[in-house]
């Protein structure tokens, strides 16, 4: 049976908040026995987990696998409950109490002076309870209000920094085959200057400053691919998988250009203002009642709004540079795409040699590596600024 008493909910659900994070690596999709939420058919839910990450699927992956949002719903859920069995006894005892009366009275015994006495007294106790029974559930309204607004602040904000995540690890995947080209070209020219020591067309020194090149380039793919595996194993255990999984990562949304162009930052700064949450908690915080108390917080509030308003800007102007970069990307690509049909039809012909076609593969591969990784650093710089809107701002920028 549960304990009688409680802790005022809004002391639970703080330091539910408050406390460390725990490490990641609660049970994933599928390994949690969770009901349909509401508004979800049976299909998303299990489209939701299965064994391949979308990123159109992220923020529903963070709110109901994400374990560190999951204690806290567990946490303040273990609170409501609590203070649920509580109100339920109450309940039950005022109709007890209640029927006590309503016998005393149906049977005459409330006509006695004694028998008034009990009956005011079993009244009384009925009204002080139903009081108590009215207080403790606008508590469990309260919790109800806390962990859903909580439950929004950090599952919007764990669902930013994860897409982040996942656009990084995109454009750590868009260079490796360009790295990989890198050691295939790099291999190709150690072939040919060792070919060439043989022959006595190349020095010792040769041989083994493109030994180097092979050992540097294997370095940096081995680097990249730890970037790599680690981005991949993160990404898993902030949408509730196990850091090993055999998953699948899709890549990143296609983003209607035309509508960076429809973006409007003063109507977009004045809902960020109105939905940041640092700035809400600072408008509902308390200013204790005095003449300075106000002012500091107004000036505390002012202060924040400014920092709100720069943030946004400069999230715009990243928008606009991101896409700028993009553009001039593309541009090479489309080069690069005529110089590649150029090598391929050359090394058909055997005009070029071997090391030579490596080579404008390489080029062509970087081209498109870059062309990638500029779209990838154009749309984070769009998901920032759209999670901005919706109140979630890095914390060393506000």
């Amino acid at each position: 049976m549960r304990k009688k008493g409680y802790l005022p909910a809004c002391m639970a659900v703080t330091l539910a908040l408050s406390s460390a994070l725990p490490v990641y690596g609660a049970a994933g999709p599928g390994q949690t026995v969770i009901s349909i939420p509401a508004g979800m058919t049976e299909e998303q839910w299990n489209k939701l987990q299965d064994q391949t990450i979308e990123f159109e699927e992220l923020s529903d992956r963070v709110r109901y696998f994400n374990p560190d949002l999951q204690n806290i719903v567990d946490s303040a859920g273990n609170e409501k409950s609590n203070q649920q069995y509580v109100y339920d006894e109450m309940k039950i005892y005022i109709r007890d109490l209640n029927d006590n009366a309503k016998s005393l009275k149906d049977s005459g015994a409330a006509d006695t002076d004694a028998g008034k006495q009990a009956y005011q007294a079993l009244k009384d106790a009925v009204k002080k309870l139903n009081n108590g029974a009215e207080t403790l559930d606008k508590v469990i309204k309260r919790i109800d209000k806390g962990v859903n607004k909580n439950v929004d602040r950090y599952s919007k904000t764990f669902s930013s920094a994860v897409g982040q995540i996942m656009i990084g690890y995109n454009s750590a995947l868009a260079n490796r085959a360009m790295v990989q080209k890198v050691l295939d070209v790099s291999k190709a020219g150690y072939e040919a200057q060792t070919l060439s020591f043989q022959q006595g067309m190349a020095t010792e020194a040769d041989v083994l400053e493109a030994n180097k090149g092979v050992l540097a380039a294997q370095a940096s793919l081995e680097q990249l691919d730890n970037t790599i595996d680690g981005l991949k194993r993160s990404l898993c255990l902030m949408t509730g998988y196990p850091a090993d999984a055999e998953i699948q990562i899709g890549g990143i949304p296609q983003l209607d250009l035309s509508h960076i162009s429809s973006l409007n930052l003063e109507a977009d700064t004045a809902m960020a203002l109105g939905n940041n949450y640092t700035l809400i908690e600072k408008r509902h915080g308390g200013s204790g009642r005095t003449t300075t108390g106000v002012k500091n917080k107004e000036a505390s509030l002012s202060e924040e709004e400014q920092n709100v308003t720069v943030a946004m800007q400069s999230y715009y102007q990243g928008i606009l540079q991101a896409k700028s970069a993009y553009d001039a990307a593309c541009t090479s690509y489309e080069k690069a795409v005529l110089e590649k049909n150029k090598a391929d039809r050359s090394y058909r012909l055997g005009m070029v040699s071997k090391l030579g076609y490596l080579q404008s593969q390489m080029a062509f591969l970087q081209a498109e590596g870059a062309k990638e990784s500029a779209y990838n650093t154009l749309y984070q710089a769009y998901d920032t600024y759209r999670w901005a809107v919706e109140g979630i701002i890095n914390s060393s920028e506000q």
